[in-house]
């Protein structure tokens, strides 16, 4: 279907005038082309102005035609590749920050020295090296990391997965040997430093903060970094130097997973004493983005509510996904993929004929863990 045609019926869902759809079209067909037309949930083929024509048909009322059309346009927080890319290229200068305010406080100097003290220098090269950057999931986009930093951090230094086997660890600690050889580091001093200082683990987004931790009365701790840790133990002395940093880095977060993230952390240092603990994202989606019963628009969170079908939930999701998972309300589309933390009006499909039947507007491929 041609864009025209599509949006001419679009028109006559929402009871445009002609002067609503000049208007209309030339700001929604501005964002369609730089932005909703590249999302890789679509079908070959398919383009978001047709999914959008569908998207509305689902609504039986002029009035919440129109506000479904409105959160769209008003609401929706779509991060496109460009824009997913530029917060992977902030991640190196946060850790290059990190890396001298930790050589600072090692040396007891002022942070500017660390910029103009040749020993200064010298360690944070060395600490940067020392540095294994790891992806907690296909989504950490670590292969963009890499390219983005050619030159600064070595392909040794970068694994695309946390499962880490012993023959590729030992790998990585050559690799590193001839790395601290080549920083004018003497023979003894390589094998004193042959260790890695600080992981960094990487992830693309975290909408709640549970995927990463999470403490179950019964069963205790889980999660990513409670896996990351137990298979750890036995690599320290070897791989890991002492008080290994264990650096956390988001690409892309809620508000609210921020702070559950950071909590989380603190609670969960008293139990895994062999880390040090950081934390850091590229951006913090602000709370005021976030769709909940504090909403003033009462239309919009009414349609959310009513236009929902139950049959949406799994056992992960758990009950009463309306606003996202962990209720997280968040109006939000990645390139690559809806979060399920998102407004279910957004990526739901209802699986049967259920009144009301739900239908994607970015449809969302499921990952192995719902926990986001």
């Amino acid at each position: 279907m041609k864009h025209e045609t599509a949006f001419k019926f679009i028109g006559e869902q929402l009871n445009w005038t002609d002067a609503d759809f000049a208007k209309e079209f030339r700001e929604l067909q501005l964002m369609i082309d730089h932005k909703y037309d590249g999302y890789q949930g679509f079908q070959p083929g398919t383009r978001f102005h047709v999914n959008l024509l569908n998207w509305l048909s689902q609504f039986s009322t002029m009035a919440e035609k129109k506000t479904a059309y409105q959160f769209v346009k008003d609401r929706l927080a779509y991060v496109s590749q460009r824009e997913m890319h530029h917060l992977v290229s902030l991640m190196m200068p946060t850790i290059e920050r990190n890396a001298h305010h930790r050589v600072a406080k090692e040396m007891q100097i002022p942070l500017y020295k660390t910029y103009i003290d040749q020993a200064a220098i010298d360690r944070v090269a060395q600490l940067l090296r020392r540095t294994l950057y790891v992806g907690l999931s296909d989504g950490a986009r670590i292969d963009v990391f890499r390219r983005y930093n050619e030159g600064k951090v070595s392909n040794e230094q970068v694994v695309a997965f946390s499962e880490i086997t012993t023959a590729k660890w030992e790998d990585l600690q050559k690799e590193l040997r001839k790395s601290l050889k080549a920083l004018g580091l003497s023979q003894e001093a390589v094998e004193a430093s042959a260790t890695f200082e600080a992981i960094c683990l990487v992830d693309d987004f975290s909408g709640s903060g549970s995927s990463l931790l999470r403490n179950d009365l019964e069963k205790g701790w889980g999660g990513k970094i409670k896996k990351f840790c137990e298979s750890s133990v036995d690599r320290f002395g070897k791989f890991l130097a002492k008080d290994c940093m264990l650096h956390v880095h988001h690409h892309l977060a809620s508000a609210k997973a921020r702070a559950q993230i950071v909590q989380d952390l603190k609670d969960f240092a008293p139990e895994f004493t062999l880390f040090q603990y950081d934390t850091s994202f590229s951006y913090v989606l602000p709370p005021e983005v976030v769709i909940d019963d504090q909403c003033e628009d009462a239309g919009l969170t009414a349609l959310i509510k009513a236009h929902y079908d139950a049959d949406i939930e799994d056992e992960h999701t758990k009950k009463d996904i309306w606003y996202g998972y962990k209720q997280c309300g968040l109006p939000l589309v990645l390139e690559h993929n809806t979060p399920n933390n998102s407004i279910a009006l957004l990526w739901a499909d209802s699986k049967s004929e259920a009144t009301p039947r739900m239908k994607p507007l970015f449809a969302r491929r499921k990952r192995h863990s719902s926990h986001g």
